[in-house]
């Protein structure tokens, strides 16, 4: 008998419901064949766009399309190709527009969520719409101020403190991993040591005039507007990642011209949504099964070889300082992947080998769905290897609960599916806090790896301009890490320069050069640190140090079964771990010529072999766009994705049961609940 085990883990900090506005979606006439003639790629486009809720929330998510669509239905774009691109376009909205629940602008909003002793639902039609400027429009803005230097004189600025030295160059990281790479002259020398903590831009081009007075009032502009051209400099202009709306740093002028900006939509839904408390337990128990199916029980591989570099470099319990220690010629750099994305092959595992077995019985046997037990787990769990040292000290679970009614909800009839697992708490609410004054408050007493540490939260901006806003979330700590931003020195804040890394017990520890004091960092942003075109090689690395030793929890990885045609769900008592999910190839398809009821054939025929649903989910990350492949539009969409694949492969998820949203009136949905190690 497998003993019982109490949940690993607690609710901790506001839980969310994500939640589509619209339900049903626009009426869709039928899909035109490939061959059809530009009138009836015009009628069917008119015939969707006459949805005037439906249009007004396209466009304000794609002026592009929006402006693509009304040009066809006006008669202004003769050719068939670019209709039929802007109809499977238009068609991905309209499905997205009822049956997916992530926030986007107006298709869905967040809501708080509670949990009481029964459910109680009510969702009415006064949602709120919070509005900042679109990230990539008040960019252009800011940097036609910044190359302005009547405008700047007053403006502060300050070196980056991502840049970094070779030789005789300074290196800028750019626009996702691109960089600038700049001689290291006298002029830029001075700057650099000028510039490193705050001056205006006035004082540092009188500094400049001093220094070098042969040289001419128009050339030292054209230096300080290149440097703030590259990100060299930053400057007051550009608001800390702590600051929700970024136009609120502005001066009135400058802030009165991004007023007039496209803007970027966060959508507060008029909801009051109660789940029972037994929805809540089982959240917990799912977050501690998948806690101890987790691939690298202490730390992944990257991480271990980093530490184990450390360690044979400077020895154990050394400060180093963080510089120095990422730097690849005078300390070990970055771990691998941080700088350039890799996948370094893995050997097959004991895990590995479980997984596949369990995978290829389910397939002989004929079974969609595997039925976890205690004894499974704990095979698993041995297979993985070490045990860990400790649990990862929060995370946040999202998953969405199927109920026909809340009267099944309340007698406990009602399964959950995870849909994922992020690194840490606010990691997916972090984002909204700005719309719940005082949530963030909840996040200042999340539990440490080290239960000496000081939590601080780490601010960083997007490698990518149009992410900006993944990464702002107001200060929910007293103490702030503040990386490649323009920040004014003050106690609570800590720079990169700042912090030591020191290994301790096989475990990294970040920490305060001045004190010595431990520090762990709560980054509460939604961009995945794995997506290193994303995030600063420093921000993910501070972000992840403190617990690069400790089980890092993730949605249930298959390891190498992943390979696999198809497997299997995956359940524990009344939740899915993961869905049961098939890859269907390209090449075992009819050529992107074919008609599509030849490709539709051919489709339904795989389907019939691998015992595929119709309604399935079409994932790619965390995203996924419901299919119905009984429908022509549905098949043209999932053969337009396959051609466009460098792979030629998609992934498709079993879908929900069509009533299980009846508990919330049929309006696709999902919960993400911050969680924190029990005491």
């Amino acid at each position: 008998m497998t003993r019982h085990r109490p949940s690993l883990y607690e609710a901790a900090g506001q839980a969310m419901l994500r939640a589509a506005v619209h339900t049903p979606e626009p009426a869709m006439p039928p899909w035109p064949t490939a061959t059809a003639p530009a009138e009836e790629w015009r009628a069917w486009l008119s015939t969707v766009w006459s949805d005037t809720g439906f249009c007004r929330t396209v466009s304000q998510a794609s002026l592009n399309l929006a402006e693509q669509v009304q040009a066809i239905i006006e008669g202004r774009t003769p050719k068939v190709r670019r209709m039929r691109r802007a109809a499977l376009s238009t068609a991905r909205y309209a499905i997205r527009y009822a049956r997916r629940s992530t926030p986007y602008g107006l298709f869905a909003g967040v809501a708080p969520l509670a949990f009481d002793r029964t459910a109680s639902v009510r969702i009415g039609d006064e949602h709120q719409v919070v509005v900042r400027p679109e990230p990539a429009g008040l960019d252009d803005v800011l940097s036609t101020w910044e190359s302005d230097a009547a405008r700047m004189a007053d403006a502060e600025v300050c070196v980056n403190t991502l840049i970094y030295q070779r030789g005789r160059h300074i290196h800028v990281p750019s626009e996702g991993d691109a960089e600038f790479r700049l001689a290291l002259s006298p002029a830029l020398r001075l700057v650099l040591d000028l510039a490193r903590s705050p001056v205006t831009y006035r004082q540092l081009s009188d500094k400049l005039a001093a220094e070098f007075p042969a040289v001419d009032g128009a050339a030292r502009e054209r230096l300080l507007g290149e440097l703030l051209r590259v990100r060299l400099l930053r400057s007051s202009l550009r608001a800390p990642a702590t600051v929700a709306d970024p136009t609120n740093v502005l001066p009135p002028a400058a802030r009165a011209q991004a007023a007039g900006l496209r803007a970027a939509c966060d959508l507060r839904l008029d909801a009051d949504v109660r789940l029972p408390e037994q929805v809540l337990t089982e959240v917990q128990t799912a977050a501690s099964v998948l806690a101890r199916l987790v691939t690298h029980p202490n730390g992944t591989p990257s991480w271990r070889r980093w530490i184990e570099q450390f360690s044979e470099r400077y020895g154990e319990n050394t400060p180093v300082p963080v510089d120095a220690a990422t730097d690849p010629d005078r300390g070990v750099g970055f771990p691998a992947g941080f700088v350039t994305a890799s996948e370094p092959p893995r050997p097959m595992s004991r895990r590995d080998r479980l997984l596949l077995e369990l995978a290829g019985t389910a397939a002989t046997e004929g079974n969609r769905t595997v039925a976890l037990t205690g004894a499974v787990i704990e095979e698993l769990e041995a297979a993985a290897g070490d045990k860990p040292h400790g649990l990862a000290p929060h995370l946040e679970l999202a998953a969405q609960v199927h109920a026909i009614s809340v009267a099944a909800l309340d007698r406990g009839d009602f399964r959950l599916r995870v849909l994922t697992v992020s690194r840490s708490a606010g990691s997916m609410t972090g984002r909204f806090w700005h719309l719940f004054p005082g949530t963030e408050t909840a996040y200042a007493n999340l539990p440490t790896v080290d239960p000496q540490a000081e939590l601080a939260q780490l601010s960083f901006h997007a490698g990518r301009v149009p992410a900006d806003l993944l990464t702002r979330a107001p200060q929910a700590l007293p103490r702030v890490v503040s990386v490649g931003e323009f920040r004014r020195p003050a106690p609570h804040v800590l720079f990169p320069r700042d912090l030591s890394v020191t290994v301790t017990d096989g475990r990294p520890q970040l920490v305060e050069s001045a004190t010595g004091k431990p520090l762990e960092l709560l980054a509460p942003t939604a961009i995945n640190f794995l997506w290193n075109n994303y995030t600063p090689p420093m921000a993910r690395f501070l972000g992840e140090i403190s617990r690069a030793a400790s089980p890092q929890v993730t949605w249930f990885d298959w390891g190498a079964a992943w390979t696999l045609p198809s497997i299997p769900a995956l359940t524990y008592r009344r939740t899915i771990l993961t869905a049961a999910r098939w890859k269907v190839r390209s090449r075992t398809l009819p050529a992107r010529t074919a008609p599509l009821q030849q490709w539709a054939d051919q489709l339904h025929a795989w389907r019939a072999r691998f015992r595929v649903p119709e309604r399935v989910l079409l994932a790619e990350d965390d995203q996924q766009l419901p299919l119905d492949l009984s429908r022509d539009v549905d098949l043209d969409l999932l053969r337009a994705y396959l051609d466009a694949s460098p792979f030629g492969i998609a992934s498709l998820h079993e879908a929900p049961p069509p009533d299980a949203d009846g508990w919330i009136d049929g309006r696709a949905h999902s919960i993400v609940v911050p969680l924190a190690r029990r005491s």
